[in-house]
């Protein structure tokens, strides 16, 4: 019989990890890695932060934001018209209508990660990520000043298409694709040891994306994992994680927490 000791610990992590803990998945529970050095990764330094303090992180690094007057369960809410780190995460709305979109409004603290995100991007060539939403807006009944996690806190994202952008003899726009362009398994780890390389299609097929598709594959894939290996983000779910994530990333920013999941 496991010890109190032990039944607590379980309990705890249930409650940090929340839906992830009994998300389906093909190998049931997820795996998630605990670090001793958490405290110095970026996700946690940015999770730890307070409003004043993300705000102020901000300004420093010159990030043009504009705060967002009332948005519930979002610690430090913020829109990011120009993008940050020289990449713009947007909705596939109208720039008229992201301007009041719930769904493109972020928690400074995801903002801070987005940046150091998008240093990796730009070695790829990436100007823009369209994603389905940032913050969702938590139910009508949510308590006032009650912060939230995840998209209800604005401090998740999920992309589904990173575009980029090349000047040759004439403008010419690509794009990676999560759906069609990851090519993973369910149940397969997605970096690392035993990840093994993405299920190529075949050397062509790499449609819009303007790449062969196997070399469209390995640029998705490296994306990710270099962001798993830089800490940016404490949980990353893929296709590889279960059905529902066939088409999109999730990136997000976990506050409280000294472990990593990458799926």
């Amino acid at each position: 019989m496991p010890s109190a000791h032990h039944a607590a610990f379980a309990c705890a992590l249930a409650l940090a990890l929340g839906p992830l803990a009994t998300a389906p998945s093909a190998q049931g529970k997820p795996k998630v890695k605990f670090h001793q050095d958490w405290a110095r990764h970026p996700s946690a330094r940015y999770a730890a932060m307070s409003a004043a303090q993300c705000r102020a992180a901000l300004e420093r690094r010159k990030i043009a934001f504009e705060p967002v007057r009332r948005a519930p369960g979002v610690l430090a809410p913020v829109r990011l018209p120009q993008g940050v780190g020289g990449v713009l995460y947007r909705t596939a709305l109208p720039a008229h209508q992201r301007a009041t979109n719930p769904h493109d409004v972020f928690d400074c603290r995801l903002a801070l990660a987005l940046a150091d995100f998008s240093r990796i991007l730009r070695v790829h060539d990436v100007a823009e990520v369209l994603m389905y939403s940032a913050w969702r807006p938590p139910r009508a009944t949510w308590p006032e000043g009650k912060l939230a996690t995840r998209h209800p806190g604005g401090l998740a994202i999920d992309p589904y298409r990173f575009v980029k952008r090349r000047v040759g003899d004439a403008f010419a726009e690509e794009w990676l694709d999560v759906e069609r362009d990851f090519v993973g398994r369910r149940g397969a780890p997605v970096c690392g040891e035993g990840a093994g390389k993405p299920a190529g299609r075949g050397a062509t097929g790499g449609g819009a994306s303007g790449l062969p598709a196997d070399a469209a594959a390995r640029e998705l894939r490296s994306i990710v994992c270099e962001a798993a290996d830089q800490h940016i983000f404490t949980s990353i779910l893929t296709p590889n994680y279960d059905r529902a994530h066939k088409n999109h990333l999730h990136l997000e920013v976990t506050p409280g927490v000294q472990w990593q999941l990458v799926r």
